[in-house]
C-alpha cells in the first residue's frame, strides 16, 4: 500500500503513459477498492479534459480514451484477463448491449452525487442478490446483468476480504486482517517488513 501510494504522491508513475493505467486500480489488489475510486476520480479530470490539449499524453490509437471510458463507465479492464474491477460510474447509470448477444448490461449507482463527494461503495447487488467481490467477468456483459451500487462519502468494507479481491498468482493478505490459505509465508514477510521510502535501498527494508 505505501509503495502505491508512493508511485502516485510523488509522481514517479505518469498517468499519460499506457504502463500506468492499472497502477490507478492495483488498490483493488490490496483490499482497498475505496483508494481506487479516490485516485481514478482524482485523475479524471485532474489530467483529462474536454479541450483539445484534454490528453496527458499521446491516445496511441485511443490509448487515452478507453482509460477515460473505461474509467467513467465504472468498469476497468484487466488486460488479458476475464477480469473488470468495480468503481463507481461517473454517471447515474451506465447501459452497455453487447454485440454478440444482443443484451444490455447495466450499472445504476444508488445515491449519485454530481459533485462526486460520495464515490465510495457500501453495498452492491448482482441481479438483485448481494455482491461483494470488487471484481466482476465478462459475462456481465453478454448475460445483461444488472449491477447496482449504494454509494456514501466514507470508505467501507465492501470489497476488502481477501475472498472479494480479483484473481491473482500471487499470496493475498487483506488489510483488514484475512489472508488466504497460502499467504501465511507473505504474511509473516510482510510483519518483519520495516523500511521507509526516504534514503533507504531495498536491502534496507528487511529486518534481520
Amino acid at each position: 500500500m505505501r509503495r502505491l501510494d508512493y508511485l502516485h504522491d510523488q509522481n514517479i508513475t505518469y498517468i499519460g503513459n499506457e504502463p500506468a493505467f492499472l497502477t490507478v486500480y492495483q488498490y483493488h489488489y490490496a483490499g482497498r477498492p475505496a483508494l481506487s475510486a479516490k485516485r481514478s476520480h482524482s485523475y479524471i479530470p485532474g489530467f483529462f479534459q474536454p479541450t483539445p490539449d484534454g490528453l496527458p499524453g499521446n491516445d496511441d490509437s485511443g490509448a487515452m480514451g478507453s482509460f477515460v471510458a473505461f474509467s467513467m463507465m465504472g468498469l476497468f479492464p484487466n488486460p488479458g484477463q476475464d477480469v473488470y474491477l468495480i468503481n463507481p460510474p461517473f454517471f447515474e447509470q451506465v447501459e452497455v448491449t453487447s454485440p454478440l448477444t444482443g443484451k444490455t448490461a447495466t450499472i445504476r449507482n444508488v445515491n449519485f452525487d454530481p459533485t462526486y463527494q460520495s464515490i465510495y461503495i457500501q453495498s452492491a447487488t448482482l441481479d438483485d442478490k448481494p455482491y461483494t467481490r470488487n471484481w466482476i467477468d465478462h459475462s456481465f456483459f453478454t448475460e445483461g446483468k444488472e449491477l447496482v451500487l449504494t454509494l456514501g462519502r466514507n470508505e467501507s468494507s465492501w470489497g476488502t476480504h481477501v475472498e472479494d479481491l480479483p484473481p491473482s498468482l500471487g499470496k493475498y493478505a487483506g488489510f483488514n486482517g484475512t489472508f488466504s490459505s497460502k499467504a501465511q509465508i507473505g504474511a509473516t514477510r510482510a510483519r518483519r517488513y520495516k523500511g521507509q521510502f526516504e534514503g533507504k535501498g531495498l536491502g534496507d527494508m528487511w529486518s534481520a
